[in-house]
């Protein structure tokens, strides 16, 4: 078994090591201080980001076009942030739109309507009227906003924003250690490209850990016999 991960971890060190010489730990990505635990077999990679935030706006066709380049390794979602006052009525009204079911175009639509159509949303009435456009009546919108799922929904918006030490917006979080942020690179392709790298570093290391775990069962199973 011992000799079965020794070779397996050296094919991940040879696989990425071109990259790992690109892109370096300290400065181009950041460990975050306490990893968050990831559970499953996949990778999972968290956008954060904010609809009045115009960096986000000019990242989305960046990670839009990655996400769509995955396959069933990822596990990809989004970590809407409050950092700014007035940006905690957009992240509930994300949380909203997922608990009722709004079609994933809205997320896009919501950047345009901000930046490009230079819409106001001065209430959480003004963005109930928006998502209305996606089949969902406002009333309904405004209460399910108020309701247990959404609350629980924030509160671990809030805790994760700690836990991942983000501070500013868009940032990417690969596997619960890894913080990429755009200001360390010359342009969102060169981040991306910084993410990729992580994201199959890490994807590596778990196929390793299950070849090694699948290894130790049969050896298990064969001392058994």
């Amino acid at each position: 078994m011992l000799k079965l991960t020794a070779a397996i971890m050296g094919l991940v060190v040879l696989a990425g090591s071109a990259m790992a010489e690109q892109f370096r730990e300290g400065e181009h990505y950041q460990r975050i201080g306490t990893p968050v635990s990831v559970s499953g077999e996949r990778v999972e990679v968290i956008e954060a980001f904010a609809y009045p935030c115009p960096a986000c706006r000019n990242f989305l066709p960046h990670i839009k076009s990655w996400e769509e380049e995955q396959d069933g390794n990822v596990d990809f979602r989004r970590l809407p942030i409050a950092l700014q006052r007035g940006w905690d009525l957009f992240a509930r009204a994300y949380y909203t739109a997922q608990v009722v079911g709004v079609d994933e175009g809205a997320h896009e639509a919501m950047f345009r309507a901000l930046h490009d159509e230079r819409r106001q949303f001065r209430s959480f009435e003004d963005v109930a009227e928006f998502y209305s456009d996606f089949g969902v009546e406002k009333e309904a919108f405004i209460n399910t906003s108020e309701s247990f799922a959404v609350d629980s929904r924030m509160r671990q918006n809030r805790n994760h924003v700690r836990q991942f030490g983000i501070r500013s917006t868009p940032t990417v979080i690969v596997h619960g250690k890894w913080r990429v942020q755009p200001n360390n690179f010359g342009s969102y392709s060169e981040m991306m490209e910084a993410v990729k790298y992580l994201v199959e570093r890490e994807a590596a290391n778990l196929e390793a850990a299950g070849e090694g775990a699948e290894a130790e069962v049969g050896e298990d199973a064969e001392a058994a016999s």
